[in-house]
């Protein structure tokens, strides 16, 4: 295969030009020899109604990302080894942390778990763990206590805290830590269950907040993420995923009594667009102008969904 390819092929704007930027076509041509892909019936699990990922996407975009991932990882676990010996601390392998980050329904979580599933197929069989960071959002209970509920979402709704701790834990102490479970049915955390994080190769860390905090004093989220990727759209298509995806959410999952939003099933589709889009622009365009966009050019792997949920661009950072 010609790995040869013409950088910057396509026009680039002033505020892109500390990346490459790659078309389709441009990124798929990266994705080297002997291309993994996941069967189907995985794939069909791992998706989500509201945000596909045809198994093109994964081998156009997916697969080329893998094969930078796998040299990043390679060399980031050499650089550790060096300072292992240096420190006489053999044996100590923190994980390679990778940070995926973006909008409300961007489709960030399909990203997230299909990416997950496709470095377990890496060569040894490396042990992947996805953590979501709405595993760190306070309880119900406490943003209520708080008059955090309309922020949910928002930098302050997040135990940073306790989320840094985490990060620390496994990253520097080497040590196997319970997190909390978020539901989204139940809109809150589970109380009874935890997700034990345990001696990963590579950690997928998924959520609004990845990116932010890179100009607060001391330790923050950015200092542990090894590589970082940001899923982008316009604002209006993000909103339109979102209306889409609440309206098959209440002909769906919000019929079941256990649902938070139970109180929407028996809404017609035209009123549930309604408070959709009411939601929309009252919370989450909110919080993506004011917190989550202000981040996208921290990552080093900027990814653009054009209307249809399909890759039309990327930017990988070069300084």
């Amino acid at each position: 295969m010609d790995m040869t390819i013409e950088l910057n092929a396509i026009p680039v704007p002033p505020a892109d030009r500390g990346y490459f930027v790659f078309n389709r076509q441009q990124w798929s041509h990266l994705q080297g020899e002997g291309p993994m892909s996941l069967p189907p019936a995985q794939m069909e699990a791992l998706n989500s109604h509201a945000q596909p990922m045809t198994t093109e996407e994964v081998v156009d975009i997916l697969l080329p990302l893998s094969r930078l991932l796998y040299l990043r990882f390679s060399a980031t676990q050499a650089l550790r080894k060096s300072q292992s010996d240096f420190l006489a601390m053999p044996g100590f392998k923190p994980p390679f942390v990778i940070g995926v980050s973006g909008s409300v329904a961007v489709g960030k979580s399909s990203f997230a778990r299909v990416l997950s599933a496709l470095l377990s197929l890496w060569s040894g069989s490396p042990n992947v763990q996805l953590v979501t960071t709405d595993s760190f959002l306070y309880p119900l209970a406490t943003l209520q206590e708080k008059a955090l509920l309309h922020r949910k979402g928002f930098p302050e709704s997040y135990d940073t805290p306790r989320f840094l701790d985490f990060l620390h834990a496994v990253r520097n102490d080497a040590k196997a830590v319970e997190i909390p479970i978020y539901s989204h049915a139940r809109y809150d955390i589970l109380v009874d269950e935890t997700q034990q994080v345990r001696a990963p190769d590579i950690i997928v860390l998924e959520g609004l907040n990845v990116l932010q905090g890179g100009h607060s004093p001391g330790l923050n989220v950015l200092d542990f993420i090894d590589f970082s990727i940001y899923i982008d759209a316009t604002t209006d298509n993000i909103k339109k995923w979102y209306l889409e995806r609440f309206v098959y959410l209440k002909n769906t999952a919000f019929q079941s009594s256990e649902s938070y939003f139970h109180k929407y099933k028996q809404l017609s589709d035209e009123e549930a667009l309604l408070v959709a889009s009411e939601t929309w622009d009252r919370v989450n365009l909110k919080n993506l102008a004011e917190n989550i966009l202000p981040t996208r050019d921290r990552a080093n792997l900027i990814i653009n969904k054009s209307a249809d949920h399909s890759v039309d661009k990327l930017l990988l950072r070069a300084v």
